[in-house]
């Protein structure tokens, strides 16, 4: 070809791709065995046209139901409260198998964890009692008072049983009867760990510090008691918690025609019910735990008083046993009503009848009131002292006193009160 011919090929080729609505062909899909690369020497174009899958518009579908839609998804709700107590349900499991080191497993489980401040107490208190029942005399008699009470366990009072076990145990193992004693010298501390060493002695969950509540729960696979405990130094003014009347406890105690009395009733009548309420009340307030009270005396005697009160206070009083006193004096607790008029709460008094041996004028037994429980300050105290303890021990239901005296040398005493850590171990510990 002339060079003239190939120049107006040129052009006339050029001019063509120019010219509007001319057809371009659409790159095709590669084939298997495809080379990009010879592709690309045949048309050089082809390896510059991006290559872009087809999009597909995506059409609501008309016949959808969307009304039940909730306005916003749904968020995983925050599980850690629920997952804790799951937790401590799995605890109170395991501990009726009375496995330590599983429980101390458990325990390490969770102690890293972010927790509230319930969790996180529940969760060092129990792992203290576990660490005393590392020791292998209080594991020792853990398990024989768990054994015991197995074997024989009274379900009307079961801290009585309880309590039984342990002395009955404790008189084996005089080392740790000591413990109580050792318990004297740690003053603010002492209420705290004599909860928890009676916790590691029985196998129990520790649940609260002392206060309104039981402090302690003792489970078993067929039962469950639950316990508060105290420590004092003497008789005489031991805390039972917190106890007041309700508005509607004549309507929770009494039946109709009693209520009615004890509107319309004469006033031998109204005493008679009020006394009652307040029983019934106390009762109620007390009904599902028991009492482990622990006296050490200046000899070194530990008494141990078990104390399932609820049924034991209504037994005395049906008994005759116990009496209610109202009293209103100077320093009763008082309220203003909605007319600015100040008035007086009653103090409540329960003692202790007694004879006394003699007669009285009318030739019937004499008998004297002694105090046993009283209201101060809105809360509960056992104010009796140690002689008429003793002797309500024999005469109520539900109660039962144990005495362990100290059998060794005298000079010894102070010496086991005062072998107790001071704040410079407490605080400066390097660990």
């Amino acid at each position: 070809m002339s060079n003239l011919a190939l120049e107006e090929w040129l052009n006339e080729d050029e001019m063509g791709m120019q010219m509007p609505g001319a057809e371009v062909p659409a790159p095709s899909m590669p084939q298997q065995g495809f080379d990009p690369n010879a592709q690309a020497e045949a048309d050089p174009s082809a390896m510059q046209q991006p290559q872009q899958e087809p999009q597909q518009e995506i059409q609501p579908d008309q016949n959808m139901d969307v009304s039940n839609d909730p306005p916003a998804p749904d968020m995983p709700e925050d599980n850690e409260e629920q997952d804790f107590e799951q937790w401590k349900d799995s605890f109170f499991k395991e501990a009726t198998r009375n496995d330590v080191l599983k429980l101390i497993d458990m325990i390490n489980q969770v102690r890293d964890l972010e927790l509230d401040s319930y969790p996180r107490k529940f969760v060092e208190d129990n792992l203290q009692v576990c660490f005393l029942r590392q020791n292998s005399n209080i594991d020792k008699m853990c398990k024989e008072v768990r054994r015991l009470t197995k074997e024989s366990l009274d379900q009307n009072n079961p801290t009585v049983s309880l309590v039984n076990h342990i002395f009955n145990t404790m008189r084996t193992m005089p080392e740790l009867n000591n413990i109580f004693i050792k318990l004297k010298g740690l003053l603010g501390m002492k209420g705290d760990l004599h909860r928890k060493f009676v916790a590691s002695l029985t196998g129990s969950v520790q649940v609260g510090t002392g206060g309104n509540n039981e402090d302690l729960i003792f489970n078993d696979r067929d039962y469950s008691i639950k316990l508060s405990t105290r420590y004092n130094d003497k008789w005489g003014k031991v805390d039972l918690g917190r106890w007041s009347l309700k508005e509607d406890d004549a309507n929770r105690y009494l039946t109709e025609p009693e209520q009615k009395r004890l509107e319309d009733g004469s006033p031998e009548e109204k005493e008679v019910l009020r006394k009652r309420i307040i029983i019934e009340s106390l009762a109620e307030t007390f009904k599902k735990r028991g009492f482990i009270i622990n006296v050490v005396g200046e000899d070194g005697t530990v008494y141990t008083l078990g104390w399932d009160l609820s049924g034991s206070i209504k037994g005395a009083y049906g008994d005759g046993k116990l009496v209610v006193k109202t009293i209103q004096s100077e320093n009763s607790e008082a309220m203003i009503d909605d007319k600015g008029t100040i008035v007086p709460y009653v103090d409540v008094k329960i003692k202790y009848v007694k004879e006394t041996g003699g007669l009285d004028a009318e030739g019937k037994p004499e008998k004297e009131e002694i105090d046993f429980i009283e209201k101060i300050d809105g809360m509960l105290f056992l104010t009796a002292q140690f002689l008429t303890v003793k002797e309500a021990s024999t005469a109520f239901p539900g109660i039962v006193l144990k005495e362990t005296p100290y059998n060794g040398n005298p000079s010894d005493l102070k010496v086991i009160m005062r072998c107790v850590p001071n704040a410079n171990e407490l605080l400066l510990r390097v660990c």
